[in-house]
């Protein structure tokens, strides 16, 4: 349902990382949280650095997600087809009171929360089942959350600011990524 991962070099890359949203142009968004553009490519080699990371980590990440689901990918000929690719990504700022819709990242295959900056009091990132809130993960700095892209997710209004972080969205490619 969903991995969570502590980054290894979080702290090297944390004061670049809010450097960099700082100067994107951010727009209100789902439940006012401020959003920057998408973007497909890394802007900074801190980006760039906590990419690649993630990308090695995926791929396992990935199987330890299907073992409990009957999936195909389970299957052991599957197995070198454990592709992915960030596909897109975005940073987000929650002010007090800021909140996230329910959604998911449908059609991709995986997505990810990156926490640069968790402020004590901040809203638990929620998993929905069946349109009800489900589960609660409280994110630290430097967690990677990644699940599957289909599941409905919300943030609650947030009770203090500061809150900052890299989404995104990661895609399946199968034998083409060979």
């Amino acid at each position: 349902m969903i991995e969570i991962l502590d980054c290894p070099f979080a702290d090297e890359i944390k004061g670049n990382l809010i450097k960099w949203f700082k100067l994107e142009k951010q727009n209100k968004a789902s439940g006012l949280v401020l959003k920057s553009k998408e973007h497909t490519e890394p802007e900074t080699p801190e980006i760039k650095r906590l990419f690649e990371w993630i990308e090695s980590v995926v791929p396992d990440v990935a199987i330890k997600l299907a073992q409990s689901s009957n999936s195909l990918f389970n299957a052991e000929y599957r197995r070198h087809t454990a592709n992915f690719k960030i596909d897109a990504y975005w940073g987000l700022y929650y002010n007090s009171n800021s909140f996230v819709y329910p959604h998911s990242h449908f059609p991709h295959a995986l997505s990810f929360g990156y926490y640069i900056n968790v402020p004590v009091g901040s809203s638990p990132f929620t998993l929905m089942q069946n349109n009800k809130e489900d589960m609660d993960f409280y994110p630290k700095e430097g967690n990677l959350f990644i699940f599957d892209s289909s599941i409905q997710h919300v943030v609650n209004p947030s009770p203090v600011a500061g809150r900052m972080m890299l989404a995104g969205d990661i895609a399946y490619l199968s034998r083409f990524g060979n």
